[in-house]
């Protein structure tokens, strides 16, 4: 009974009706990039207190197979003080995940969602090693919800041709 609640529950999360038979094999991940580039302590005003970070997140897919997918996530944080950037973390996670009888519309949100949520905690880790041996200390990234995110572009997708339409009603 618990085996099909939870079936169930991630049927309804990827918007399927039945996902019986939907499979999702991880077969690799790997750091594909990292980078660190900081301003030396000197440069940087010590009593400027905290700096003000900035997270941004972008990912790539590629089909490598019929059934196999690479998602790339990348996050990079960027962390000022005043005018001054103090430094730039950048690091892209790679996964090669197998997917088997996932439907049309379940793949956006297995490609943007649950791909990413297993890739985030390499990258999260990997940024606050980079941050820690540049001498910056950088509380832990707190989780991503990749689901609000994929649900916000998809009502902004939805939202642009209704503007574009109103746009050339004049």
């Amino acid at each position: 009974m618990a085996e099909e609640t939870a079936g169930n529950a991630a049927g309804a999360q990827a918007g399927a009706t039945d996902n019986s038979g939907m499979q999702m094999v991880m077969q690799h991940i790997y750091l594909k990039d990292a980078s660190f580039e900081a301003k030396s302590p000197q440069e940087l005003d010590q009593s400027g207190g905290q700096p003000d970070i900035n997270l941004n997140l972008a990912q790539r897919t590629n089909k490598v197979a019929d059934d196999r997918w690479e998602v790339i996530l990348t996050v990079t944080l960027t962390a000022k003080q005043g005018e001054k950037t103090a430094f730039v973390c950048e690091v892209q996670y790679g996964g090669i995940f197998q997917l088997a009888n996932v439907t049309d519309e379940q793949m956006p949100y297995v490609i943007n969602v649950l791909c990413p949520n297993i890739l985030f905690p390499y990258n999260r880790a990997q940024i606050g090693t980079l941050i820690t041996a540049g001498g910056f200390y950088l509380p832990p990234l707190q989780p991503i919800n990749f689901e609000a995110v994929f649900r916000q572009r998809l009502a902004e997708a939805q939202q642009a041709p209704a503007a574009e339409a109103d746009g050339g009603v004049n």
